[in-house]
């Protein structure tokens, strides 16, 4: 099956979330108060997969803000404490929103940022949001090398404790598994853990890129944000993660690499490691798509049925098998 042949919404629409009036009364009236001037207008933003508060506002001053927020007991917030002290922590040239403030109000964990007027990129084949996004992401690998924060921890700590699944699979494996990956499942399950040993590296690395998690301005300029899931390490893995939203995006994988050749992290990193690094992708969303949706997350995973779909066509394509 296809990466687009499963059912999903479309970028800017996977989330549900609560409108600026069904927010509690003490949550608005304190964010109103840290901007200074009143909401006029909220356009509540659709795009990820969180239940929490994300929303456009158009100030009575002509002001626009970007504000997240999520009740601070829930389970995600110290995502959102860690995507505000990553923000805070990036250097002015940074492809970035400023953050403007963030912190506890009135039960919530609030981070409010500087609004980008633009869309999501098309990373479809022909879309000169391509060669836009690749350049922006490898510039940004090299801005930000060394890390410019310096307490973060190593990709090998928690990229890699993360990215796996065939070695959980090979142990029972999933009635609905396909042929390929069952047949596989005993090389797939060794090959995933190669890429580890080669995470290292000095690079502030953003950790989730994907086309909803970039925005390209009216200036053309590309933003890349939510900043939740920072690691120091190798800056070929942020430049590697592209090419799985490509092939969702209808590329071949041999197209969405080719996109990337003439990037210095892409071109140095040893194959053998990136055809590992696809098939630990591939292991994680077939193992991550098979769990119960959490609650008022919906479309997460049918997003990741799509992404391992992409993930084990690129790992064909790598190992020839």
């Amino acid at each position: 099956m296809s990466p687009a042949s499963y059912d999903h919404p479309p970028l800017g629409a996977t989330a549900i979330r609560p409108s600026w009036g069904e927010l509690p009364g003490s949550l608005r009236d304190s964010i109103t108060a840290h901007l200074g001037s009143a909401v006029v207008t909220a356009d509540v933003q659709g795009g990820g997969f969180t239940p929490g508060v994300a929303a456009r506002l158009g100030l009575a001053n002509d002001d626009r803000v970007f504000v997240k927020a999520i009740p601070d007991d829930h389970v995600l917030s110290g995502k959102y404490l860690t995507e505000a002290a990553t923000s805070a922590g990036l250097p002015a040239t940074a492809p970035v929103p400023r953050l403007r403030w963030y912190g506890a109000s009135a039960g919530w964990i609030v981070l409010i940022f500087d609004d980008l007027d633009g869309r999501h990129p098309d990373l479809s084949p022909g879309s000169a949001d391509v060669p836009a996004v690749v350049t922006a992401v490898s510039g940004m690998g090299e801005l930000l090398t060394p890390s410019p924060l310096s307490d973060l921890p190593s990709a090998s700590a928690t990229r890699v404790s993360l990215l796996h699944g065939w070695r959980e699979l090979v142990t029972c494996p999933p009635v609905d598994l396909g042929a390929w990956e069952r047949r596989h499942l005993p090389d797939l399950s060794e090959l995933e853990t190669h890429w580890a040993r080669h995470t290292e590296g000095s690079a502030l690395v953003h950790g989730d890129i994907r086309p909803d998690n970039m925005i390209i301005s009216a200036g053309e300029v590309v933003f890349v944000v939510d900043w939740a899931q920072p690691s120091r390490g190798a800056a070929w893995q942020d430049v590697a993660d592209l090419v799985p939203h490509m092939i969702m995006a209808g590329h071949s994988p041999a197209a969405a690499e080719k996109a990337l050749i003439g990037v210095q992290a892409w071109d140095s990193a040893p194959p053998d490691v990136i055809t590992s690094y696809a098939a630990s992708f591939a292991g994680y969303w077939t193992r991550m798509s098979r769990q119960p949706a959490p609650p008022s997350v919906p479309n997460l995973r049918g997003y990741q049925r799509r992404a391992a779909a992409a993930a084990i066509a690129w790992t064909m394509y790598r190992t020839g098998w």
